[in-house]
This record gives structure tokens, C-alpha cells and sequence, in this order.
């Protein structure tokens, strides 16, 4: 309808309003609250081929040794410690082959629930 208030969060309050009083951030000034914005990952589906195997420990190895881009940081932080190294690598093989902890959350397509400065712009098998 037309002149019909926008809710993305479903809190029962217009996003404008929530955004105005400081309930919602806008950091890039979209108008649209920024927990309405996040893009959804899986952690550990580094080549976001909704799977996860080898080829994701392969993948995080050619992110960080042949500069092949990723545009879902986060995925790539396997362990869940805000970095993208080696060890995310290692966690991957040591998972799959090692009888080692799975990937922390999300292990479905979801936000990241740790705080920190990896972002995720895209990842296709999320809607």
C-alpha cells in the first residue's frame, strides 16, 4: 500500500523510527537498519559451493598464498578467531580427515555471532 511503513527487523516499529531513536544503527546512511543489511554465511564454505570438503581448505590456501579474492571474509575464518590464516586451513583438514571440532556458527546460512572486523559482502548458496 502506498505510504505503508517498512519493519526489515519485525520489531512492530517503522525502520525509519528505529533508526531515528537509536534502536537501529544506519552506518552507511541507507535508510534500511543495519541488522536488515547483513548478508548470511556459512562457516568453513570457503569456495561457498554449499559443501564442506577439501576444496575449502584448498580455497583458504589460495586466499592467503596466490591472492585469489574472496568476498566472504568471514567463511574463510573457519576457527571463528577474526583472522584469515594458516590455521583456518589446518582447522579445515583437522575437521574433515582428524576427527577435529566441526566449524563453529553458523553452520547454516546465518549472521556471524562474533563480534569482529571480517565481513562478508557476498555468498551465493544464502539467500
Amino acid at each position: 500500500a502506498a505510504g505503508a511503513l517498512v519493519d526489515c527487523n519485525l520489531n512492530g516499529i517503522a525502520d525509519a523510527c528505529d533508526i531515528a531513536s537509536g534502536v537501529s544503527q544506519d552506518l552507511d546512511a541507507s535508510g534500511v537498519p543495519d541488522e536488515c543489511e547483513i548478508i548470511g554465511f556459512v562457516r568453513g564454505d570457503a569456495n561457498a559451493d554449499a559443501q564442506f570438503n577439501i576444496a575449502d581448505a584448498i580455497t583458504v590456501l589460495q586466499f592467503l598464498f596466490d591472492s585469489v579474492p574472496s568476498s566472504c571474509h568471514s567463511a574463510l575464518d573457519v576457527n571463528d578467531d577474526e583472522l584469515v590464516d594458516i590455521a583456518d586451513g589446518v582447522f579445515t583438514l583437522s575437521a574433515l580427515f582428524s576427527m577435529g571440532a566441526p566449524p563453529p556458527a553458523p553452520t547454516l546460512c546465518g549472521s556471524d555471532p562474533t563480534a569482529g572486523a571480517l565481513t562478508c559482502e557476498s555468498f551465493a548458496p544464502c539467500p
